[in-house]
């Protein structure tokens, strides 16, 4: 049984025993499926769907569960079936990362019935820009000059921009987004038709590069503020 093989029946089994027939849908996502996972060091996103979810299974599910969770890096997605079918125009952006990488384990592909609104998308990428804005801004007055703090946290921050670039290329219809971080920022920029920047200064500095953190806040501060008055001015018909 390979490594992989030898997680999910892990994951399963703990699961199996947990929830009972509470359990619906099991799915990982993410970089486990596009093929760039690496074990130990990668995530495992997993999408659990439940008929039922109740906080004395959740605390079971904490407790038995927490050396596998732990020793395999995986992240749970905990809803109901209700709920996720409901709340695709809430996180539009989330779920459609879901839906161009994933594997069912247990149960039926939930993906099936989930429909999408590119004006839902729209909404949620421009809350998630001026969050980002919001965030970034907050580094800097903490970080108080300090460039190697401010270094630091910004490698942090960038992170959760590969969502929010993945949300931007389905927005105008891009169906082949790529799964690597360069290439995908390269991508935003052919499609925006912006000028290679900071962010991949950014994803530079997180490899190992130099540079001056606090000039590349201020071309970050930029980007995401352009990238917002284009959202923001961005029309959707459906």
């Amino acid at each position: 049984m390979s490594t992989t093989q030898e997680i999910e029946q892990g994951l399963l089994d703990l699961l199996r025993r947990v929830y009972g027939e509470d359990l619906s849908s099991v799915v990982v996502y993410g970089s486990y499926v596009a093929g760039n996972y690496r074990h130990k060091s990668s995530d495992i996103n997993l999408l659990i769907l439940l008929q039922n979810c109740s906080p004395d299974a959740l605390e079971r599910f904490g407790r038995d569960g927490r050396s596998l969770l732990k020793k395999h890096r995986v992240t749970p997605l905990i809803l109901t079936t209700a709920e996720f079918t409901a709340s695709a125009d809430v996180f539009p952006m989330e779920y459609m990362d879901i839906i161009a990488s994933h594997k069912v384990l247990f149960g039926e592909d939930p993906t099936e019935h989930v429909q999408f609104s590119h004006k839902n998308l729209r909404h949620e990428l421009e809350h998630q820009l001026r969050g980002a804005l919001l965030s970034l801004r907050q580094l800097v007055l903490a970080a108080r000059g300090r460039k190697r703090l401010l270094a630091a946290e910004l490698k942090s921050w960038a992170g959760p921009m590969a969502a929010i670039f993945r949300g931007l290329l389905r927005l105008r219809g891009v169906e082949d987004v790529a799964t690597d971080y360069s290439a995908l920022i390269e991508q935003v920029n052919t499609v925006y038709e912006l000028q290679p920047g900071p962010f991949l200064s950014l994803l530079s500095m997180r490899e190992g590069g130099g540079g001056n953190p606090v000039e590349l806040v201020s071309e970050l501060l930029l980007r995401l503020e352009h990238l917002i008055a284009v959202i923001d001015a961005y029309e959707v018909d459906r």
